[in-house]
């Protein structure tokens, strides 16, 4: 009996670890948990800036066409839009 609730706490811990994992990798990258003002401002007008990038016939998400069109023309677009404005 003690076996297996070593066992069962063993498994809560572990599981508990992998689901905090992606905040506190999130956290140390990005220097907390919210984005200075000036980056989150950069993001918000390189969006608003990219809207008028014309989008795949096919928009459903995770489309072939949708995944394209993400990786080959509107990130990098954004990539760029944000390097122009010093991130």
């Amino acid at each position: 009996m003690k076996r297996k609730i070593n066992i069962l706490l063993i498994g809560i811990f572990c599981i508990g670890l992998s689901g905090c994992y992606e905040s506190v990798v999130r956290f140390w990258n990005n220097d907390g948990w919210e984005p200075p003002p000036a980056k989150k401002k950069a993001k918000k007008e390189c969006f608003e800036e990219l809207e008028s990038i014309p989008e795949p016939q096919n928009k459903s998400p995770g489309s072939k066409e949708m995944q394209d069109w993400l990786g080959n023309v509107y990130i990098p677009a954004r990539n760029e839009c944000l390097r122009r404005k010093g991130y």
